[in-house]
C-alpha cells in the first residue's frame, strides 16, 4: 500500500508542475468553412493571392479562374472560387462552393 507521505508528495509535485505550464494560446477558428459574405465582398478588388483569400474568407481551398473557364459543379463548403478578369486583373465575382 502506498505510504500517505509518498501520496502527498506526489500530489504536491503534480500541483507545482501544473502551475509551470504556459497559458494556452487562443486558437484561430479552423472550421475551414467559407464565409459567403466575405467571399462576395472580394468582387471589384484587384486579384488577391490564395493565402490572403483563405485568410479573408476562412476557406481552406481556393479555386482561381477566368470567367467562362470550365469548373466542376460539386459544392464544397470549404472552397472559395474567385473569378478574375485577365485583362483588368479585377475580381469579377467570388463565391463559396
Amino acid at each position: 500500500m502506498i505510504d500517505l507521505r509518498v501520496a502527498a508528495g506526489i500530489a504536491t509535485t503534480v500541483i507545482i508542475l501544473a502551475g509551470c505550464q504556459k497559458e494556452p494560446v487562443a486558437a484561430q477558428p479552423t472550421s475551414g468553412i467559407c464565409d459567403r459574405g466575405a467571399a462576395e465582398s472580394l468582387a471589384g478588388k484587384d486579384r488577391i493571392a490564395d493565402d490572403e483569400v483563405m485568410r479573408l474568407t476562412g476557406a481552406t481551398i481556393v479555386r482561381q479562374h477566368k470567367p467562362g473557364d470550365p469548373a466542376t459543379m460539386d459544392f464544397r463548403q470549404e472552397r472559395v472560387t474567385v473569378e478574375t478578369d485577365p485583362t483588368t486583373g479585377k475580381i469579377v465575382r467570388a463565391f463559396c462552393g
